[in-house]
């Protein structure tokens, strides 16, 4: 596997785990630690958004996991609850 093999393969599924990951890390933290995760949230979401861009306008074959995985950022965004609004009576 030579070096563009392998940054590839690290970007199909590096992305879409860091995307993933910093999703949930904002959905299950509380306090000051939160804040930190959102803002890791924001900068993954940048980084997967110019990914996504990168990868559709070169025509690359691994676009659609990288759109499914920024819309699913967006939508998990969103639609999953946090701490704070299941304590919300």
């Amino acid at each position: 596997m030579d070096l563009g093999q392998f940054f590839t393969v690290m970007s199909t599924f590096l992305f879409p785990l860091l995307g993933g990951a910093t999703l949930m890390a904002t959905r299950l933290t509380s306090g000051e630690t939160r804040k930190f995760a959102e803002r890791q949230f924001f900068a993954s979401l940048v980084v997967v958004t110019l990914v996504t861009l990168h990868t559709v306008v070169m025509s690359d074959q691994h676009w659609l996991i990288h759109t499914v995985t920024l819309a699913s950022m967006i939508v998990g965004a969103l639609v999953l609850p946090t701490p704070e609004s299941s304590m919300a009576v």
